[in-house]
C-alpha cells in the first residue's frame, strides 16, 4: 500500500488526494484502476480544468491590450475652398496637416497592467484550487466505489452464510428435529440476501460509472478499483488543521481576490488626473504662399471632482470583497471543525468495533450456530447472530466510508505535506 499523497507546497499548500492514496496497490492488474491513475487521467480530461487555458490565454491577450500607450491621430484639415466668390477655387485654401494624442497622467498604464496582472494571478489561483477541489471530489467518488466493493463482498458474504444456513436447516428438517417453518424462513432468507447481493453489484456498477466520468471514460473499462477501506488516517487536532487552511492556496485566492479590487481601485484613482491632448501640425496657406505651425493643448476640467463617484464605489467593492472574505474563511471553519470532528469520532468507532465488538459477535456466532445443532439455541437466536454480526460490518464500511471522506474533505481545504503525487507534473507547469 502506497501511503497518502500531497506535497508541501511554500505557496500553495496541496491537497488533493493524500490521504486515501494509500489504496493504491503496487501490483495492479490490467483494467484495475488506481487512485493515481484516476488522478492523473482527470486532471488531463476533465473540462473543467482545459477551460482555463481558453481564460489564461484571453487573459494575456488583455495585458497586451492593457500595455498600449494612447494611439497617435493623422488629421488632414482644409478651409476655405470650393465655396462661393473669392472663395469659390482654391486660390484662398489653407491645409493643415497635423499629429495628435493624448498624454495619460497619475499612472494609467500601470494602473491598467496591475489590474491584469492581479485577474491574472487571481485567475492561476483559480485554476490551482479548481484543480484541488476537482480531485478532493473524485477521491471521495473513490472512496465512495470502494464501500460499493466491500459491500458487495459483505452482500456476498452474506448469501453466503444464507446458504449454509439453509444447508444445516434442511438436515435438521430430514432429521425430524425442527419443523419446515424454518426451512422456509431460511430459504426466504437465501432469497433476500440474493437481492441485497444484487442491489449491492448495481451501486457499485453505477458507482464505477461515476467516477470514469471525471475523466471522461466508461465504467466498462474499469474492471477493479485497486484499495480497501481499511486503514484509516491518523487522528488530529482541529487548531492544526486550521493552521494548515490558513496557510493554503485557497486563503491565497481569497486573498488575490481582494487584489483585484485593490487595482480596480488605483485604475479608478488614476482617473482623477486628467489626460492631456494634444495636436501639432503644418498649415499651409495659399492666398499668401506660407507655411506655418500650429500646436494646441487641451484638458478636461475638474476631472478629480467628477471622479469621486467612482472612487468610492470602488473602496466599496473592496472592503465588500473583504467581508465577503472573512464570510467564506468563517464558513471554512465551521465546515473544517465538523469534517475534522466527525473524522476523529469514525476513527475511534471503527477502531472500537473491530477490536471489541466484531470479536464478540464472532464468537457469539460460532456458539450460537453450535448450540443451534445441537438443540440448544432457536432458529430465531442463530439468526439474530448472524445478522448482528453482518450489520457490524456493515457498520465498519460506513464509517470507513465516512472518515475518508471527511479527510479528503479536510486536505481539500487545508493541504498536507508528504510523498510525490499524481499532480507534480500539472503543479511544477502552473505554479
Amino acid at each position: 500500500m502506497n501511503s497518502f499523497i500531497s506535497h508541501a507546497r511554500r505557496r500553495m499548500c496541496t491537497v488533493i488526494v493524500s490521504s486515501v492514496l494509500l489504496f493504491i496497490s503496487p501490483t495492479a492488474i490490467s483494467k484495475t484502476i488506481t487512485l493515481e491513475q484516476a488522478a492523473r487521467l482527470t486532471l488531463r480530461q476533465h473540462p473543467d480544468l482545459q477551460r482555463y487555458q481558453s481564460l489564461l490565454t484571453a487573459t494575456e491577450a488583455d495585458r497586451t491590450l492593457a500595455n498600449l500607450t494612447p494611439a497617435y491621430h493623422v488629421g488632414v484639415e482644409a478651409e476655405n475652398l470650393l465655396g462661393s466668390g473669392d472663395a469659390s477655387g482654391i486660390s484662398d485654401a489653407e491645409l493643415t496637416v497635423s499629429l495628435s494624442s493624448v498624454f495619460e497622467m497619475g499612472g494609467k498604464l500601470d494602473a491598467r497592467v496591475s489590474l491584469v496582472d492581479a485577474n491574472l494571478s487571481l485567475l492561476q489561483s483559480e485554476r490551482y484550487v479548481a484543480s484541488l477541489k476537482l480531485l478532493s471530489e473524485l477521491t471521495r467518488q473513490y472512496v465512495k466505489t470502494l464501500a460499493a466493493k466491500e459491500r458487495l463482498t459483505l452482500a456476498q458474504t452474506s448469501v453466503s452464510l444464507a446458504d449454509e444456513a439453509l444447508s444445516i436447516v434442511k438436515q435438521r428438517v430430514e432429521k425430524g428435529a425442527t419443523n419446515k417453518a424454518e426451512f422456509l424462513r431460511a430459504r426466504a432468507a437465501l432469497n433476500q440476501a440474493r437481492v441485497d447481493k444484487a442491489s449491492a453489484e448495481t451501486a457499485l456498477a453505477i458507482a464505477k460509472q461515476s467516477l470514469a466520468l471525471f475523466w471522461q471514460g466508461d465504467a466498462e473499462a474499469i474492471d477493479k478499483i485497486s484499495g480497501s477501506l481499511s486503514t484509516l488516517p491518523a487522528k488530529r487536532q482541529y487548531s492544526a488543521v486550521y493552521q494548515q487552511f490558513l496557510e493554503s492556496a485557497n486563503v491565497e485566492r481569497l486573498t488575490q481576490a481582494i487584489s483585484v479590487k485593490e487595482a480596480e481601485q488605483k485604475l479608478v484613482e488614476s482617473n482623477a488626473s486628467a489626460d492631456i491632448s494634444w495636436r501639432i501640425g503644418v498649415r499651409r496657406s495659399q492666398a499668401v504662399q506660407d507655411t506655418s505651425v500650429v500646436a494646441a493643448v487641451s484638458m478636461p476640467l475638474f476631472a478629480e471632482q467628477r471622479n469621486q463617484g467612482a472612487t468610492q464605489a470602488a473602496l466599496a467593492k473592496k472592503e465588500a470583497a473583504v467581508i465577503a472574505r472573512d464570510s467564506q474563511i468563517l464558513e471554512i471553519k465551521a465546515l473544517l471543525f465538523k469534517a475534522q470532528q466527525y473524522l476523529n469520532f469514525t476513527i475511534d468507532a471503527v477502531k472500537h468495533i473491530n477490536d471489541t465488538v466484531l470479536p464478540d459477535l464472532e464468537t457469539a456466532t460460532t456458539l450460537v450456530l453450535e448450540g443451534y445443532q445441537r438443540g440448544a439455541y432457536s432458529y430465531q437466536d442463530w439468526i439474530a447472530s448472524r445478522d448482528a454480526l453482518i450489520r457490524a460490518r456493515a457498520k465498519v464500511i460506513e464509517l470507513s466510508e465516512s472518515a475518508l471522506v471527511n479527510q479528503s474533505l479536510v486536505e481539500q481545504w487545508t493541504g498536507v505535506s508528504g510523498q510525490a503525487s499524481p499532480t507534480q507534473e500539472f503543479r511544477n507547469n502552473h505554479e
